[in-house]
């Protein structure tokens, strides 16, 4: 029951129900507000992250890493350019250098990915990344920091 038609209920029955009422709003809540699970806030991180990165925005990309992972990705992008970047990129630079080289198909890939087999161990999770058709599914390894989720493995890159 939401918290109006508690109020309305208590005011037309009176302050008999009122207890009653109270110990309803105590358990249930008011406002409809949940915590998300852990399993919830890791596919969120990584669908943020995907979307970002197929987008080309780096900032929030790259936001979505922990430290190693950002470095991860710099140094996967470094190796890829095979030579051909001379000073080592930004984080987001390494995001925006991703799209620039990536194709449509794989883009689209990312954006559309599902995350399945979510195990969380305590402050440190896997899941499966997988879309079924432009790569072979991959394993994300997160961290958690304070109450989000970062992730500390890049998909395709490892941990």
């Amino acid at each position: 029951m939401g918290c109006r038609v508690i109020l309305d209920e208590v005011r037309r029955r009176g302050a008999s129900v009122v207890a009653c009422m109270l110990v309803t709003m105590a358990v249930g809540g008011c406002g409809g507000g949940h915590r998300p699970s852990d399993q919830q806030l890791i596919t969120q991180a990584l669908h943020s992250y995907l979307r970002a990165q197929a987008s080309g925005e780096g900032q929030a990309a790259c936001a979505l890493l922990s430290v190693g992972a950002q470095q991860q990705l710099i140094g996967l992008v470094v190796k890829a350019a095979k030579g051909l970047i001379t000073t080592r990129p930004s984080c987001q630079d390494a995001v925006g250098l991703v799209r620039a080289v990536a194709g449509a198909r794989l883009l689209s890939a990312l954006e559309n990915a599902r995350i399945e087999q979510i195990r969380v161990s305590g402050a440190h999770a896997t899941a499966e990344v997988l879309d079924g058709t432009q790569f072979q599914p991959q394993q994300a390894i997160l961290e958690k920091a304070g109450t989000t989720w970062k992730i500390a493995g890049v998909p395709g890159v490892g941990g």
